[in-house]
């Protein structure tokens, strides 16, 4: 599967570690790595398949089984990324002043476009639930993928606002209608 995500404005996915001059600093050499991407795939299926964590786990694995599927880091597309500087102050509540000691530098990216795929790597599972096949992974995997609008830190001050387009499978109606049947099959499962 690959997905095309299309940056709204700047993100950053800080490393958690700062450096000299800096205190939230962006990986130079992977400024989306696959395990952000991952993490934000199986963050989303967690909220669209809510009370469903096992089958979210027959596809993104857990402690019991490890994912069939395997994430590349992003790859930019269209113009190469630029790595800024923004300046960040915490105000006092009652005189509206910036604090002593509050001052807060943090690295942010500019792109427009980057795709990362997404590929079976091991064999599916055995889920102890219901049938789980490729095409049904692959559902769940793409609506994820699509469920994703915002990335990194800073969401709410602005960063971060994205768009993912699943492609291999895209997102249609009969994408959609395997997606909600298969989430029916397990919570029926489940109170049976």
């Amino acid at each position: 599967m690959r997905v095309t995500i299309t940056f709204h404005g700047p993100f950053r996915i800080a490393t958690g570690s700062g450096r000299p001059g800096i205190d939230a600093a962006v990986d130079r050499n992977s400024l989306l790595p696959a395990s952000s991407l991952k993490g934000l795939m199986r963050d989303s299926a967690e909220r669209l398949l809510p009370g469903l964590p096992r089958l979210v786990e027959a596809v993104f694995g857990g402690p019991r089984h490890p994912t069939a599927w395997g994430w590349d880091a992003a790859r930019f597309t269209g113009e190469v990324p630029v790595v800024t500087t923004r300046a960040r102050v915490r105000l006092d509540e009652e005189s509206g002043a910036a604090l002593r000691d509050h001052l807060m530098y943090g690295e942010e990216v500019w792109a427009h476009a980057a795709e990362f795929t997404v590929t079976q790597h091991g064999p599916l599972p055995e889920t102890g639930g219901p049938p789980l096949d490729r095409d049904g992974q692959l559902a769940v995997l793409a609506c994820a993928a699509a469920g994703v609008h915002s990335l990194g830190s800073g969401r709410r001050r602005g960063l971060g606002w994205v768009r993912w387009m699943p492609e291999d499978p895209g997102v249609d109606e009969e994408l959609i209608t395997r997606f909600t049947g298969l989430a029916e099959q397990w919570r029926n499962h489940q109170h049976a």
